[in-house]
């Protein structure tokens, strides 16, 4: 006997799908504005550099200790060619830091 599902179920999981997408699109949203509002990521704070650094680490870079100057901290964006790289660079370029 073949289980029949009922219209309303089909919809249910487009909604759903909706939802998740929304909830994706708010997130990476709220980075962005994170990078370029003023506020910045916790691991920046130290940075001399910090809006980069935070755009940085909103796009895919990494924040990590210097090996060659204890106590010190380093930022790095995403690697040239990709399209974080590109996210990286809009967000530097579109708020008129260097």
């Amino acid at each position: 006997m073949a289980t029949v599902v009922p219209a309303w179920g089909r919809y249910d999981m487009r909604l759903l799908a909706s939802f998740a997408a929304a909830a994706l699109l708010g997130v990476a949203l709220s980075e962005a504005a994170l990078a370029q509002s003023g506020r910045f990521y916790p691991e920046c704070r130290s940075a001399r550099e910090r809006h980069s650094c935070n755009c940085a680490v909103a796009n895919g870079g990494r924040v990590y200790e210097d090996p060659h100057r204890p106590g010190r901290m380093r930022w790095q964006s995403a690697r040239q060619g990709t399209g974080a790289h590109m996210a990286f660079m809009a967000c530097v370029q579109g708020s008129g830091y260097r």
